[in-house]
């Protein structure tokens, strides 16, 4: 990465987030947001804006929740909100039907994905640069003009990333108790070696259960490779090793791409994988949560064994097996974005800051109401009331995928020291070489929609060893390469040079 790029997003991350450390941001008034614009006396008068998110499981207090929230906006900006939750397994698909039937829409969470870049494409996501100069003044000050620029996608921002965990190192959760009860250590597991010794042995006590699952995808090989190189957002040309000269390789035709398949091919055969896991729906937390899986891959952060353990119902350590990075990517995975056809990008805009500044509309999102879905333990820290647990509350939303994750809550099981152990945690990693970089997808748009129903046709059945690669792998690389992944590489590879060129 250069000198006077690397400066910059260093800048960002100082004033975007450890400035929020911890004095100015657990303190921010609920009175600070701006740009308040005095409501309408005629209800009839109020938009209401629609905010569409994914969840893992069903909420039967939603609309509590966002009455709630709905007394403090109305007051703040002259706007509503209706909360529209997706559950996980299908969010993207959703989402895009929702688009194209044009159902109302102003609000989304978007992941960074081939999905995302679709959408951008097809223009159904709204620029949002100017709005945010206009009416997010809290998103500007606490991430930072510098780290916004290098998020733009072409001449534009299309999604404000949360605040959060902006690094990342991979691993696996597995289950405390069956460590303990086997006789695993999980400090000996450092390699893709030790992991398989370890589901043999899970495999031969537990014979019925799933020793290794994804955490949400039907690829196994995307925990199994994550942190060896920078993806580049869509693993259509990749960096190794986060530098490699800013030279961009065709992940699909190395031959660590399919020697890792071939392992992946074998922990299937060998029944560590379930049968269905390129059909199933479930999540690897769910399946722990369900006693039906020991382990699966996850991204791993500070606080981690904490939140999967009080999300799954069961101890859970973290076995790391890369160090922690930051990419584009990393940043960019979870956002908050803007439908084109909404008819109140204002409004719209101003919900979106108010949930970077003020603490309690956004803990009213993240965790429902005090009393009925969690209680005050200390001023910072919350817990379930009792009989309340992560299974059976009545409402839940994943607080990492919008706003300021530094003024919400901690869970009383997470360390007092958290957020500021997050803040150390992104800016100690080691940073892509490429970071700050995006691709614009809008030139090889034709090529991307063909490589699409590749990997649809392909890539779950070979990444989880459903697939035998050394008969099916030719047929993939072949495929790709007719519908022009190496048209897409060498476009990437140009926009590349031409970033790295600009902030030489």
């Amino acid at each position: 990465m250069n000198v006077s790029m690397k400066r910059a997003l260093k800048a960002a991350l100082l004033t975007g987030i450890a400035v929020i450390s911890l004095a100015g941001c657990l303190n921010v008034s609920s009175s600070s947001s701006p740009t308040k614009e005095a409501p309408s006396p005629d209800a009839a008068m109020i938009p209401e804006l629609s905010f569409v998110f994914s969840q893992m499981q069903r909420s039967a207090d939603l609309l509590d929740i966002q009455e709630q929230m709905n007394r403090i906006l109305v007051d703040k900006i002259g706007a509503k909100i209706k909360l529209v939750p997706i559950p996980s397994d299908d969010y993207s698909q959703q989402l895009n039907l929702m688009m194209l039937k044009k159902e109302p829409l102003d609000l989304f969470v978007s992941i960074n994905s081939r999905e995302f870049k679709n959408m951008i494409i097809n223009e159904h996501i709204r620029p949002l640069r100017e709005l945010v100069e206009r009416y997010g003044p809290d998103i500007k000050r606490l991430i930072g003009d510098s780290m916004l620029d290098s998020l733009t996608i072409g001449s534009d921002l299309y999604a404000i990333p949360s605040m959060r965990d902006w690094a990342s190192s991979h691993g696996i959760m597995i289950r405390k108790d069956l460590a303990e009860k086997y006789g695993i250590a999980p400090a000996s597991i450092r390699t893709l070696d030790d992991v398989e010794r370890m589901l043999a042995i899970i495999k031969a006590h537990e014979p019925d259960m799933t020793a290794i699952a994804s955490f949400n995808t039907a690829s196994i090989y995307t925990g199994l490779s994550n942190g060896l190189y920078d993806a580049m957002e869509d693993r259509l040309g990749v960096l190794p090793d986060f530098d490699h000269d800013l030279q961009l390789v065709n992940l699909y035709e190395t031959e660590q791409y399919a020697e890792d398949l071939r392992r992946i091919r074998r922990w299937y055969l060998n029944g560590y994988i379930g049968e269905d896991a390129a059909v199933s729906e479930d999540t690897g937390r769910e399946l722990v949560r369900a006693g039906a899986a020991f382990a699966y891959f996850s991204s791993l952060k500070p606080g981690v064994e904490e939140q999967e353990s009080r999300l799954t119902g069961r101890p859970m350590v973290a076995v790391p097996l890369t160090e922690a990075t930051m990419t584009t990517s990393t940043i960019k995975v979870f956002g908050m974005s803007m439908a084109a056809r909404t008819p109140h990008p204002k409004k719209a805009m101003e919900l979106v800051n108010l949930l970077y500044a003020d603490r309690e509309l956004l803990n009213l999102l993240n965790y429902g109401i005090e009393g009925k879905h969690y209680v005050k333990t200390t001023e910072q820290s919350i817990a379930y009331p009792p009989g309340i647990n992560a299974s059976n509350v009545g409402y839940s939303f994943n607080n990492y995928e919008a706003g300021n994750q530094f003024i919400s809550y901690t869970w009383d099981s997470d360390s007092p020291e958290l957020w500021e152990r997050t803040v150390a945690f992104n800016q100690s990693a080691r940073q892509s070489r490429a970071l700050g970089f995006s691709f614009n997808p809008e030139p090889v748009k034709n090529e991307l929609s063909a490589i699409e129903a590749v990997l649809k046709k392909y890539m779950s059945g070979l990444e989880t060893g459903t697939l035998d690669p050394d008969a099916m792998l030719p047929a993939f690389r072949s495929a790709l390469r007719t519908a022009g992944i190496e048209r897409v590489i060498a476009e990437k590879q140009k926009q590349l040079e031409a970033w790295a060129g600009r902030n030489g």
